[in-house]
């Protein structure tokens, strides 16, 4: 979900999403502020954030541990992984409640981000649940870094929260790197996907809520997007993309979640035909491209069957992979539904569905 930077992007030259923070010093910083140090003050809007601009020059140590962990980074020279990373943009807390608020159950909402605009629509968007709640959102992918989610889980128990329910935003099952990281970082039984950043350490117990995976609330707002734009559905084959886990090991059991989907609306048998593929953005180039390549070969065959061809992204955010996708997409000829599923009133209602479930287990 800042025009994200992706880390597969980079290397073919195009703009992606993710957000990422580090330095040189990353883990000492990171540990300094388990110590309640070195965390930027919170401004009046609640962001802890000193600047969206982020630069980075990192330590030969920290360079060679990226490209231990990720494959897609073991191609690229120390100019251009630290090029990379000086492209993407910080992570960050956003306090999203009033501050007077308190309460023994907390929420932590964890997304990519996508820019200033997009993350505050976000927090905008969660007012049904922040004025009931504490709630905090952290932002970014902590690949390098982890003190945000310690800020946010600070600030959190700061206002009462014993109990912290946390909501995987953006990330479509548990099938992928980012969902292990974060795992990784609130001791859920995961080992780190990215960097080896500290653990969040708090008084308070944490519950992760499920993924929107198959759920159909989804499948309804991807539905009620590809209506907004249709206008002959007994001739449109309807494309739906998602970003995709980086590994195949994900991708499979992640693709096989999420086309209930396909099944769900084929099933109303208003369309010519419903897919679904991810573009896996961030594997290494030559699954990606055959992606790209698998899915621009479905939309050609329609096209020259005289079919119309809808595209809609599975995505929380409206502004991020939808940007990979035109570029993938160049010279074909098709229909955008491009809105982010957040933008869609059901979207929150998944959200405060999967928090009230939690909630209810505690």
């Amino acid at each position: 979900m800042y025009l994200q930077v992706s880390r597969q992007t980079f290397v073919i030259g195009i703009l992606s999403a993710i957000m990422l923070v580090g330095s040189p010093t990353v883990l000492a910083q990171d540990h300094e502020h388990h110590d309640h140090n070195a965390v930027p003050e919170m401004g009046s809007d609640g962001k802890r954030l000193d600047s969206y601009q982020v630069n980075h020059d990192m330590d030969q140590e920290t360079l060679d541990a990226l490209r231990n962990k990720i494959a897609l980074y073991r191609g690229l020279t120390d100019r251009e992984l630290n090029m990379n990373m000086s492209a993407m943009g910080p992570n960050y807390e956003w306090y999203a409640s009033d501050l007077e608020m308190r309460g023994d159950i907390g929420v932590l909402i964890l997304s990519h981000g996508v820019g200033e605009n997009s993350d505050r629509m976000l927090i905008e968007a969660l007012e049904p649940i922040s004025s009931q709640k504490p709630t905090a959102v952290g932002f970014g992918m902590a690949m390098m870094k982890s003190s945000q989610l310690q800020s946010s889980v600070d600030d959190l128990t700061e206002r009462g929260a014993q109990k912290i329910v946390i909501v995987p935003n953006g990330t479509t099952t548990p099938y992928n790197t980012l969902t292990r990281q974060w795992k990784y970082i609130f001791d859920l039984g995961e080992e780190a996907t990215y960097l080896d950043v500290p653990k969040v350490t708090s008084e308070a117990s944490f519950h992760m809520t499920d993924h929107f995976g198959d759920s159909q609330l989804i499948t309804d707002i991807l539905y009620d997007h590809v209506k907004e734009v249709s206008k002959n559905p007994a001739n449109e084959f309807v494309m739906i993309i998602g970003h995709g886990p980086e590994d195949d090991a994900d991708n499979v059991p992640d693709l096989e979640i999420l086309s209930v989907h396909v099944d769900r609306i084929k099933a109303k048998n208003e369309f010519v035909d419903v897919k679904i593929w991810n573009l896996q953005d961030d594997a290494i180039p030559p699954v990606r491209k055959s992606n790209v390549k698998k899915i621009r070969r479905w939309m050609k065959k329609a096209n020259d069957q005289g079919q119309d061809v809808i595209v809609v992204a599975i995505a929380a955010a409206s502004h991020g992979v939808q940007t990979h996708i035109r570029q993938d997409l160049r010279g074909l000829d098709y229909t955008f539904a491009d809105k982010g599923m957040s933008e869609h009133p059901k979207y929150l209602e998944w959200m405060e569905s999967v928090i009230a479930e939690t909630v209810a287990s505690l």
